[in-house]
């Protein structure tokens, strides 16, 4: 069973979907997909009513209907696909959340599409770069920062990050002795 012209939404602005999983290949008879999960908690998924696949004919909406995991990845079944054949436009189709499915979260929180991209400074003016990748750790994440050829990691801490602006997409950041290195530390 294909999508049909019925079946698809218009796509609308590109930023309210998030990608959150690619999948990657069928599992069983019934229709249940196996997924690689872009999703800190595989339980979002029991969580989100409806996935989207974006294809060339427009967006189709995946209304999920049972989640299971399996050797550490996650399996879902979409409503109205039964069986093997109904899942095989889906294989290695990118799927996306919609951002109002996102869990509201506490001050001071910030999802990592929100942080990745921001303009990074030190609190005296110093321009460090564009933050491109967070470092998950055991005690705290770890921010990649580049510009150039300069690459900064700054730890991920209230000691360090002072203010993180979302609307201006801006963080400010405190540098502790002996993070940055010595050579670099005149022009902080």
């Amino acid at each position: 069973m294909g999508p049909r012209a019925e079946d698809h939404e218009p796509a609308g602005p590109a930023d309210e979907l998030l990608c959150i999983a690619k999948v990657v290949k069928s599992w069983g008879l019934k229709g249940h997909v196996k997924l690689l999960s872009y999703a800190e908690a595989p339980d979002l998924f029991g969580r989100i009513p409806t996935l989207y696949v974006r294809k060339e004919s427009g967006t189709i909406p995946l209304t999920v209907e049972d989640v299971k995991e399996h050797r550490g990845r996650v399996l879902l079944k979409f409503r109205g696909r039964d069986r093997i054949e109904d899942v095989e436009d889906l294989l290695q189709e990118t799927l996306y959340m919609h951002r109002r499915d996102l869990d509201p979260l506490e001050p001071g929180e910030y999802y990592w599409f929100q942080l990745i991209g921001m303009e990074v400074r030190t609190d005296s003016g110093a321009d460090l770069g564009t933050l491109r990748e967070i470092i998950t750790t055991g005690s705290n994440d770890v921010y990649v920062v580049q510009q150039g050829d300069r690459e900064w990691l700054i730890p991920a801490t209230t000691e360090v990050v002072l203010e993180v602006d979302v609307s201006r997409n801006t963080m400010t950041v405190h540098p502790l002795e002996g993070m940055m290195d010595t050579t670099d530390e005149h022009d902080l």
